[in-house]
């Protein structure tokens, strides 16, 4: 199981590595990453599942995108990266800390997607293409905390829900992060706004980027998704078949939670709150918790 018995002592090999005390680690998250914060840098530890070449193509993709002049996290410049420590693939980066006292405003996150969008794309094969339908039916599948159920209810959802992804959408497709939300933006000590956490970053339609913002917006209610959108300069609400996007990403971010969660897990339960929301109440959204 991915815990933290299993990467403490995973971060004390990395510490000695870069000469850093592992008694001053602070655990920021443990569920897709384990991420510890020490003294001026943050350590991130995958599962051992994830391949190494899946982090060394995000290792490629923020180098490239610091020679793009696009604001985010550098890595830390002391190890050549991605570590490979006892199985697990681990990267570090510099420690920002600005935005815990002066919080990213979805505004400011739709600035950072405008430019985002805006670069070309990479070099081949640093992002894959991203395929959300796929990835729901293989997390389903591999989930250990769904009941018979719950996966003919995700699966049914999916297969109405699927079409829209073959659907011609507005704003092209590009280099995307796939997973933008304002947890997942820093602010540099001179407050410039960066994004971060490129884990999930793919080549794909830009509208998933913006799905991910509204659904973020109207799911856990910290945001206003108008403020985004006139920071961005484009309204997706326009095109039709905006809600049945939002919707698949939903369906996406339960079904890959229902993956990530461990049978009785707070993450678990919170898996099951958002699968009989949709159950329940399909005209009413149901609130989330963030994981």
């Amino acid at each position: 199981m991915f815990v933290e018995e299993r990467t403490r002592p995973v971060l004390d090999k990395v510490c000695s590595l870069i000469d850093r005390a592992p008694d001053q680690a602070v655990l920021l998250r443990h569920h897709t990453n384990a991420v510890y914060a020490v003294s001026d840098v943050v350590v991130k530890i995958s599962p051992s599942a994830v391949p190494l070449d899946r982090v060394r193509r995000v290792v490629d993709l923020v180098e490239w995108l610091q020679d793009q002049d696009f604001p985010t996290v550098p890595l830390h410049p002391a190890v050549q990266q991605p570590l490979h420590v006892d199985g697990y693939p681990v990267t570090v980066w510099r420690r920002l800390d600005a935005s815990a006292v002066r919080p990213i405003t979805t505004a400011e996150l739709g600035l950072l997607l405008r430019s985002l969008h805006a670069l070309p794309l990479p070099p081949a094969g640093v992002p894959t293409a991203l395929d959300p339908v796929a990835g729901v039916r293989r997390s389903v599948d591999a989930s250990a905390i769904l009941g018979d159920d719950d996966r003919e209810l995700l699966v049914r959802r999916l297969e109405d829900l699927a079409p829209v992804w073959e659907t011609a959408m507005p704003f092209g497709s590009g280099l995307i992060q796939s997973d933008p939300q304002v947890r997942n933006a820093l602010r540099r000590d001179d407050g410039t706004p960066v994004l971060a956490d490129w884990d999930s970053a793919s080549t794909g339609p830009r509208m998933w980027d913006i799905a991910t913002v509204a659904v973020h917006c109207r799911r856990f209610g910290s945001h206003d998704f108008g403020d985004f959108v006139t920071a961005y300069g484009r309204d997706p609400r326009d095109w039709d078949h905006f809600e049945d996007l939002c919707l698949l990403r939903e369906l996406q971010m339960i079904a890959t939670n229902a993956r990530k969660s461990a049978p009785g897990s707070p993450a678990a339960l919170e898996v099951h709150h958002r699968i009989n929301g949709l159950r329940e109440d399909l005209q009413e959204l149901t609130a989330w918790s963030i994981l």
